[in-house]
Formats: structure tokens, sequence, C-alpha cells
């Protein structure tokens, strides 16, 4: 299904199959209570273990649900119910969703949690903005192994690593260290737009101990950015470069010749892509000395 994708980022290893004795007089909803925490469960304990009735012998070994697969299948269950509590009951989609959404419990009662999942993805999906787009977005690995989620466009990914399933929006990131869960998604930084020097100013200084200027340069606030990085590039000569919170650097005296300029915005875990490059150019401006007899007796 293209509307509705789940990323699924396993970093370790397949945990082993869980199981659970039960226990003298432990009915079976008691025993779905204890080691799933809702007694609702029992159905699921039923068919998971081929059960034809609700009493089990003390002594039993009973399977459990696979915890990756059945909090995968509560999530997209939750995310369903949700979509369809909130939709207008005159929408055009919610008498299917709420169908799906139905298939889909059936599904998880009958401990078909790969099925629930998807069903319940469906019914979202049709209730959600952009039902029926596919997710554009990409995936990165470093050498160390953290992988980076960045949605672009459509309905939300879901990313999964160790049990914990993270939705990522269009216009979010978000960076999985190797064997952690994955963060909260965080804003994908945009490249912040230079504002002055607008590209191609010429300035002209009176030059101090030949130096010129100060340049002060400016750009817009970047929606989740901490600090920005700012580059100055001269003609010849090593660049200059500086990390600020403000939106503003006044540049130190320079030597007369032309820039480049670029910013970047930084968050915790992100850098942008560098801003248009902006150029800009320094000139001595000479003042002559006019010197004459003095206008006084």
């Amino acid at each position: 299904m293209r509307s509705a994708l789940f990323l699924l980022v396993w970093l370790t290893t397949t945990p082993a199959e869980r199981e659970v004795v039960v226990k003298e007089r432990e009915s079976l909803a008691q025993i779905a209570e204890r080691t799933l925490g809702d007694p609702k469960g029992a159905s699921e304990l039923k068919a998971l273990n081929g059960l034809t009735s609700d009493a089990v012998p003390a002594g039993t070994t009973l399977k459990l649900p696979a915890e990756a697969d059945r909090s995968r299948a509560m999530s997209a269950l939750a995310a369903a119910r949700n979509a369809v509590a909130q939709a207008d009951r005159n929408a055009a989609r919610r008498e299917e969703a709420s169908a799906k959404l139905k298939e889909a419990e059936a599904h998880f009662q009958s401990a078909d949690y790969v099925s629930a999942a998807k069903t319940a993805d469906s019914a979202w999906a049709l209730l959600s903005p952009g039902a029926g787009q596919p997710s554009s977005f990409s995936v990165k690995v470093e050498e160390g192994g953290e992988t980076t989620v960045s949605v672009k466009t459509g309905p939300p990914v879901r990313v999964r690593a160790e049990d914990k399933t993270q939705p990522v929006n269009a216009g979010q990131m978000v960076k999985v260290a190797k064997g952690q869960p994955p963060p909260p998604a965080e804003v994908i930084l945009e490249s912040p737009q230079p504002r002055t020097p607008t590209d191609g100013s010429r300035f002209k200084f009176v030059p101090v101990k030949g130096q010129l200027g100060p340049v002060t340069l400016t750009w817009g606030a970047v929606t989740g950015a901490k600090e920005y990085e700012v580059e100055v590039l001269p003609a010849e000569g090593s660049p200059l470069r500086r990390t600020l919170s403000a939106t503003q650097w006044q540049l130190p005296l320079l030597p007369a010749g032309r820039y480049r300029w670029t910013v970047r915005a930084l968050s915790v875990n992100q850098k942008s892509n560098a801003s248009a490059e902006h150029l800009f150019e320094l000139t001595e401006d000479r003042v002559k000395l006019q010197v004459g007899e003095p206008n006084w007796k």
C-alpha cells in the first residue's frame, strides 16, 4: 500500500519467542492481564494457541504475542480510531474507513497482527490528508549505523526500531542511533534566506589602517534552528566562519575586494543546506583634504 507506509528500521536482533506458564486457578483473562496488560487480550491468547476453551489447566505453557508485531498493530489501530472519531460524519470515506477499522479490530482479536496493522493503516489513509498519494522520503545510513529518515511529501512514514514506532510527517526527519528507539521527529531545517547585503552590493569605506567596513550580514530566521553557521569567502585568502544564535553578524574590518557569503541553519541533529550565495564588494573611498587660508584675522 502506497499511501500509508511502514518503514521498519531494525537495528537489533529478532527477540526470542515469549511464553508463559499458567498458574493454579488462573483464567485466560487473568493471564492476558498479567502478560499483556489487558484482560480483553484473552481472545488473542486463545487464537494464538489454538485453544477451543477459556479453561486452561495449570502448568500449561502458552505462547505470547511478539511484542513488535502487537505494538505495531496497536499503534496503527490507535491512529485509525482517532481518524474515524475526528472525521466529519458526512465525509465521503468515513463509512468505508469505519468498515475497515472494524475488520482490523477482528484481525487483532484473532492475533493476526500483520493483517490488523495493514487494514488499520488503510482505514487511516482513507481519512488522512493526502490519501491516495505516495510518500516521498529518503533513508540514509551512516557508517556507524545511524539511520536518517526524511519525508518530503505525502502521508506520514512510520519508523520502527527497538519495539517503538515513530511517525514522521511530510517536512520532518528523524535520526535513529543504532540500538536505540527512534526519537521524536523534528522539522527538516530549511536553508536560511540572506537579506542584507543584497547580492551584488558595493560598499565604499574610508580605510582604517588599510581595512574597510564594517559590513553587517543579516538573514531570515528558520523554524527549528538553534544556531546559524556563516561562511564568508574572499577572492583571495582564508575564509571567515562563525556560528551564532542571532540572525546577523557584523563582520570585522576587511581588505578591499570581493566576497561571497552563505549561511546554514543548525539544530541539535541537523545542518541545513547552504543558502543561496550572495556577493558584495568593498572599495576604498579616498577623502581629499582641502587646505586653504584660515578665514579669520
